[in-house]
């Protein structure tokens, strides 16, 4: 928790947004160049038997011509994961023509690093997505493909995305991994816009299978400067 507590400062202190994610499902939003992008995650069952606090962190370079390198470490969880992952690739996400409900492909490949001799695997995903003009929501869809050090087995799943502005400051968002492994599961939540430009996530987590894990809240700092 200390660590969460540093996190939060540290972009308290720093300058812009981006979003890496929706919650679990990489988003449309591309780093822009020179820029540089930070998000941690916390996942956290504080009641019952199987009380756990689990984290996920980015970090990503923007390129330009819509284009990223990423990093992420998976899996520093309390209790230990036993399968702590540093993975490295890249996101594009292609604006498909100028219309009023900006229709997008993003694609995006990286290579995970078991740091507990778990080998080495991938991670790749494409996705489309648009925005319903009238009501500005953005509906994501598409095809997921990973391994073990990320998803605790190989994977092939369906991805969803829903983001919905209410306001300048807040918008309600939800995703869904399909499947059962450690990430097929559907969150549901909010992002509030606080002052110095700091964005704030929030939301609840639901397993597809109960076999593989709990319930839990979510709780995202993010900052691109």
């Amino acid at each position: 928790m200390r660590v969460f507590l540093f996190l939060i400062f540290f972009f308290i202190s720093s300058r812009a947004l981006a979003q890496q994610t929706i919650f679990n499902v990489p988003s449309a939003n591309i780093t822009e160049k020179n820029k540089i992008f930070l998000q941690h995650q916390s996942s956290i069952r504080a009641n019952g038997p199987k009380k756990f606090w689990g984290t996920t962190n980015y970090a990503a370079y923007g390129l330009g011509n819509n284009a990223e390198l990423d990093a992420t470490l998976f899996n520093l969880n309390s209790p230990n994961s036993k399968n702590a992952t540093i993975s490295l690739g890249s996101k594009i996400t292609l604006p498909l023509m100028k219309s009023p409900y900006q229709p997008k492909l993003t694609t995006g490949f990286s290579m995970p690093i078991s740091m507990q001799r778990q080998g080495v695997g991938h991670w790749f995903y494409s996705s489309g997505s648009f925005v319903i003009p009238e009501t500005k929501t953005r509906l994501t869809a598409g095809i997921n493909n990973g391994t073990k050090q990320i998803f605790g087995r190989n994977v092939t799943c369906f991805i969803g995305g829903f983001e919905q502005e209410v306001s300048k400051k807040i918008s309600l968002m939800a995703d869904w991994y399909s499947g059962n492994h450690d990430l097929g599961m559907s969150a549901i939540g909010f992002s509030y816009a606080l002052p110095r430009e700091f964005m704030l996530y929030a939301g609840y987590q639901i397993p597809n299978s109960k076999r593989v894990m709990r319930n839990s809240a979510v709780i995202e700092v993010a900052k691109e400067f």
